[in-house]
């Protein structure tokens, strides 16, 4: 976790859980079409994350799925995703 983060609480973990079935568990896919979220930046996750739900980025399924989260539930991801080791 970034510095000042500590250790991630199991609601955040269970967040992150959700993104395992595409992303890879901690957010390192098997699958190379698939990005990694391991070690992404926290701006740079919240960033994509606003662009899929304002329908900016292109995705198959991430339109969706990005209103299911709230705004703290994606810096919280983002954090999570960003101080794990690519």
């Amino acid at each position: 976790m970034p510095a000042g983060i500590g250790t991630p609480t199991l609601a955040v973990r269970q967040l992150a859980a959700t993104c395992a079935s595409c992303h890879g568990t901690d957010g390192r896919p098997a699958d190379a079409a698939m990005p990694p979220l391991a070690g992404l930046p926290q701006g740079v996750f919240t960033a994509q994350m606003r662009a899929f739900r304002g329908g900016e980025r292109p995705a198959t399924v991430m339109h969706q799925i990005s209103r299911g989260y709230t705004d703290a539930q994606v810096e919280a991801l983002a954090a999570y995703f960003a101080g794990l080791p690519r």
